[in-house]
């Protein structure tokens, strides 16, 4: 397990405590993410329907295909399970059938059962089949419970994010010394992703790199484009520890930069930097957010900015791209606190710049920590 059994027990009472506010007996979770949180299970197939049943009292007790049972035995502290078989008639009855078993084992497959109604493996179909399955059950959203207990960090977790960080600020150092006329964004690629799986304990996933034109995409796969003296070379990469994303941008230019080119990076993260520098607990994450976006937009670096200039990130499985339970944008209610973890992004004039950011008792802390320039490639 990644985490000492007292931690996940934690999590646990946590998540029991906030049940019993919202009178929730029972919940029903499928994302994989909180499944991991609160029980260390480590398997990417969770393709096939997996699902954690968590009473408000006593330990869960997982749903799994039988075929996945060894890494529930090799990475999770619940050895409480029910298990179904690959089936060729049925197979959607046959495995919710399961979490039907699972439920009337604890008491609990009537009355109001919490479902993570946001989750990508929830799926219609899914959700059509528990009612059938569930007939005397009251199946209504959970409120995020487990989501939002993700969004403070405790202290090992905060310790594999930094692990995160410098795989990340590896790769892109790689990255941009690869930099040169002649050379693929493939190739690019080829570089970074090698860096990555050598510093990341798992192997990364979605980063982008893209150049000239291409840059335009932002979120854009790497191709076989040749860089020409000139270009812009974007990277948002990731790194990968114990499960844990950290994320990193950068801009470069193929050659020494233009003189506008300088001044309109030099422009984005001074922005930027004052933007990180408000994000102390107690602060309006709107107000962190204005910082950055109404300054760019004033200074004519983009018509328009309606995405957002920040989001939480942490445990992370894909679909997922980041944990995305708390935004940056002008309209948000929430404030920060000590231990959240984010993304701050700045994109304009052709160019992006990010860091994932830590916020302590004291302010900000950067996790990554790679110069923060626009790079020139010899």
């Amino acid at each position: 397990m990644d985490f000492p059994l007292e931690e996940y027990r934690a999590r646990l009472h946590r998540t029991q405590e906030e049940m019993a506010k919202y009178h929730l007996p029972v919940l029903l979770l499928h994302q994989p993410e909180n499944i991991n949180y609160l029980t260390g299970l480590d398997d990417v197939m969770y393709v096939s329907y997996l699902a954690l049943v968590v009473p408000s009292r006593g330990n869960p007790v997982l749903v799994i295909r039988d075929m996945e049972v060894p890494a529930a035995q090799n990475t999770s502290w619940v050895k409480d399970y029910v298990v179904y078989p690959d089936a060729a008639i049925d197979p959607l009855r046959v495995s919710l059938d399961a979490a039907h078993k699972a439920l009337h084992g604890l008491g609990l497959a009537g009355g109001r059962i919490g479902l993570d109604d946001h989750s990508w493996f929830l799926t219609a179909e899914r959700w059509k089949m528990l009612q059938t399955v569930l007939p005397h059950a009251n199946l209504v959203a959970e409120p995020l419970i487990v989501d939002h207990l993700r969004l403070i960090k405790s202290q090992r977790e905060i310790d594999y994010l930094r692990g995160a960080a410098r795989s990340v600020d590896a790769g892109m150092r790689v990255g941009l010394d690869a930099i040169k006329g002649g050379v693929s964004e493939r190739e690019l690629a080829v570089a970074v992703y090698s860096e990555l799986t050598r510093a990341c304990t798992q192997v990364p996933d979605g980063c982008q790199i893209t150049s000239g034109d291409r840059t335009n995409l932002i979120h854009g796969w790497s191709t076989d484009r040749r860089l020409e003296r000139g270009d812009p070379v974007y990277f948002e990469l990731n790194g990968i520890h114990k499960g844990y994303w950290a994320r990193l941008m950068r801009t470069a230019v193929v050659g020494p930069a233009t003189a506008q080119q300088r001044r309109v990076a030099e422009k984005i993260i001074g922005i930027q930097d004052e933007a990180i520098a408000l994000m102390r607990p107690g602060i309006p994450a709107s107000v962190v957010d204005q910082a950055c976006r109404e300054p760019i937009l004033v200074a004519g670096l983009r018509q328009t900015y309606t995405n957002r200039t920040g989001y939480s990130l942490g445990l992370n499985q894909r679909p997922s791209t980041a944990e995305l339970i708390r935004e940056f944008l002008p309209d948000v209610k929430w404030v920060l606190q000590p231990g959240m973890v984010f993304h701050m992004v700045a994109i304009a004039g052709g160019m992006g710049f990010s860091e994932t950011v830590l916020v302590t008792e004291d302010g900000p802390e950067r996790l990554t920590g790679l110069d923060r320039r626009l790079f020139e490639s010899a």
